[in-house]
């Protein structure tokens, strides 16, 4: 049997989060991902981004977690030369992935009507922050400006400390996720139609996608989302962060038979006679002393306890973790989404990397093999095309191609 991209060639020309992390789910399913950096520093995640101690050696850690099972290929696509080559990949590819700011792939010269009029059939995705074309087309875009931009802080914070962003980057990975679906729907219409299509993936549609629910609360309701903290949407005292006897549990605990276990497990299960605590309206009516009700009684025991404790009682709860935490759960070990992956060059040590976020019960997703160090497949990439040793080694002395790093 084989994966469900097996055969298919994608030729990525992203950096940095949301475009890496699409290409890597089509690279766990079997695509083959020549991933084209610049020859200078290559992809900015490798040095220039986020803190890591092996960014000196351009790989940190954020730079493998989205980029091991591809290929790498540093190229100067602003040398005609270069361009000529990249053109020569795309004539191969089934998929083409970018998320230059938009202009600066008409710049190239790489854009859709030129890479159409080589490859037909190519599914060619272009991905920015705010749409290839319109009035914010050209506007660079990170994950936080989109939170912001998007409404997304407006329902993250407390009101005593106002709107923040989240710690992790989930407009970036959203968007990403949200192409990979984009591409595999384009592949399959495809192989219908015999047709290529040109995909227009934006950051801020992503992040308005991934708040539906807030989002059509004001366009259907007409209600604007308030600053909530570690509560829930729906205001209830019993869904939201608790101290315990020695951590913090979250609690989503919105049904009566949530709140009948709480007091039960508590030892305080007579208070369901209370009409205070009777039923959801009290007990929204009555929200703080509710809650005080309940942070006495965590008090008593640990969080990983009672966790457990209403956990088998389906109450939705967990004890807030570290990630250190997080990734030494069982479950995950279980699942397998974090993947041991084969040491780059210039390493000894197999690194754990996270894959894919689903199983399959046969020819699901795997990694093909560790992140690259820029360049590594040069001479193999640009040989498949036809270029002669010669041919290469004169490319890389003027700098339009680069040499291999690690």
């Amino acid at each position: 049997m084989s994966r469900a991209f097996d055969g298919i060639r994608v030729i990525d020309f992203t950096q940095v989060l949301s475009g890496p992390y699409l290409t890597l789910q089509l690279a766990l399913l079997g695509a083959e991902v020549i991933k084209v950096e610049p020859p200078q520093g290559g992809d900015q995640m490798r040095d220039r981004m986020l803190p890591s101690p092996l960014a000196d050696r351009g790989m940190a850690s954020a730079f493998l977690a989205l980029n091991h099972s591809k290929r790498s290929l540093a190229l100067d696509l602003k040398d005609p030369r270069g361009r000529r080559i990249a053109l020569d990949l795309i004539k191969t590819a089934d998929v083409v992935v970018h998320n230059f700011r938009g202009g600066v792939i008409d710049r190239l010269d790489l854009g859709w009507e030129t890479v159409r009029a080589v490859n037909p059939k190519v599914v060619y995705c272009a991905l920015t922050g705010y749409g290839s074309t319109g009035p914010k087309a050209a506007e660079a875009a990170y994950d936080g400006a989109v939170q912001a931009a998007s409404g997304m802080m407006m329902s993250n914070g407390h009101e005593s400390t106002g709107p923040t962003r989240t710690g992790y980057f989930p407009v970036d990975l959203f968007t990403g996720q949200a192409g990979a679906f984009a591409v595999a729907a384009a592949l399959f219409r495809r192989e219908r139609t015999g047709e290529g299509q040109y995909l227009d993936l934006a950051m801020l549609d992503s992040a308005l996608a991934i708040q539906a629910p807030s989002v059509c609360q004001y366009t259907v309701d007409g209600t604007l989302g308030r600053l909530i903290g570690n509560s829930s949407a729906t205001h209830l005292p019993t869904a939201d962060c608790f101290p315990t006897g020695d951590g913090l549990v979250l609690m989503s605990a919105t049904m009566q038979h949530h709140a009948q276990a709480i007091f039960e497990e508590a030892g305080l299960g007579h208070l369901m006679q209370d009409p205070r605590f009777a039923d959801t309206a009290a007990r929204r009516a009555n929200a703080a002393l509710v809650r005080d009700t309940i942070v006495e009684a965590f008090a008593k025991d640990t969080a990983a306890n009672w966790a457990a404790r209403l956990g088998k009682r389906g109450v939705p709860i967990a004890k807030v973790n570290t990630m250190a935490e997080a990734v030494a759960d069982p479950q995950l070990a279980y699942r397998g989404i974090l993947l041991d992956v084969p040491p780059p060059q210039g390493f000894d040590e197999p690194m754990r990397l996270t894959g894919a976020p689903f199983v399959a019960d046969v020819d699901g997703p795997a990694a093909a093999g560790p992140p690259p160090v820029l360049g590594q497949d040069g001479d193999a990439v640009l040989g498949e095309l036809g270029l002669s040793a010669a041919d290469i080694a004169a490319l890389r002395e003027a700098g339009v191609v680069g040499d291999a790093s690690g």
